[in-house]
């Protein structure tokens, strides 16, 4: 049996982010990368300050933003209105910019990009359109940066005890009640495997 083919746009909008007052909730508690991302990447990149960074499913900009900073332009690309709306407010510099579209069709210029990064969105897009068009919008010696954080968070084992048993309760009770979730997902710990296999980066 062949996978259910895959609408991007309607993926997106089946994570839930576009219910009510979701956007601003996400942009209050989710974390920002850590400032040491950026100079990691700026030296594989090989670049003191670059021309273009895309960020990929970029959400409400807290992953975009931290490169105002440190690029000429910065674009973020993100299907959701009410996720982009926070973002172009939260990040006015007239460098930053958000574009609605997904990760499939950004719509950039071939080989502009001198690092492309996805923050913990990665595992609902589509791997092999996905990494097409990373690798049609970087440059040559250009930098792809897919990343995660982890959870729960590292804080005490009784709290983490606490969320762990409240997570596998929320999942007896999708299974005992049949609840199904049409959202395609995609498991992030094949992230880098899929990548090698894609044969587009070193």
């Amino acid at each position: 049996m062949s996978a259910p083919s895959h609408d991007p746009l309607l993926n997106a909008q089946r994570t839930g982010y576009t219910r009510s007052g979701f956007a601003a909730r996400y942009h209050a508690y989710r974390p920002t990368p850590p400032e040491a991302l950026i100079g990691m990447l700026l030296q594989l990149a090989q670049t003191p300050r670059p021309d273009l960074v895309v960020d990929l499913g970029s959400g409400t900009g807290l992953s975009t933003g931290i490169w105002a900073p440190h690029a000429q332009r910065v674009v973020g690309i993100e299907p959701l209105d009410a996720m982009r709306q926070v973002a172009q407010a939260s990040h006015p510099a007239p460098h930053v910019h958000f574009h609605a579209g997904v990760a499939q069709q950004t719509g950039l210029p071939d080989g502009t990009a001198d690092i492309v990064t996805c923050a913990q969105s990665l595992h609902d897009m589509e791997p092999q359109s996905t990494l097409a068009e990373v690798a049609r919008i970087l440059r040559g010696g250009g930098v792809f940066a897919a990343y995660d954080y982890d959870w729960p968070p590292v804080i005490h084992w009784e709290a983490e005890q606490a969320f762990c048993t409240f997570t596998d309760r929320i999942s007896a009770l999708w299974k005992q009640y049949a609840i199904t979730d049409e959202m395609q997902q995609w498991v992030k710990h094949n992230h880098l495997e899929r990548m090698w296999r894609s044969d587009r980066f070193r």
